[in-house]
């Protein structure tokens, strides 16, 4: 299982390319502007979350994203539980 940390908008080619990669199993955190890309639907089997503090930092809610929230203690705990990661 594989950690993907996605920290640019939509525009980013090289995080087009690490969503498009990410597998049934892996976990895509979104942080920084690569909240931005839980503004819309993902196309992805993997498991996508987004960081809370950088989706209101943007001034978006719960209400806007299409993907959970976490807390960055939620984050770190996904780190721990994933065997390496893609940033």
């Amino acid at each position: 299982m594989y950690l993907i940390v996605v920290k640019n908008g939509p525009n980013n080619s090289a995080d087009r390319i690490k969503i498009s990669a990410a597998k049934d199993g892996d976990k895509v955190v979104l942080i920084q502007d690569g909240v931005f890309w839980g503004l819309n639907e993902l196309t992805t089997e993997a498991e996508v979350f987004a960081i809370k503090d950088d989706v209101e930092a943007r001034g978006y809610s719960a209400d806007d994203v299409t993907v959970p929230l976490i807390t960055y203690e939620g984050f770190i705990n996904i780190v721990e539980e994933c065997e390496k990661s893609i940033g």
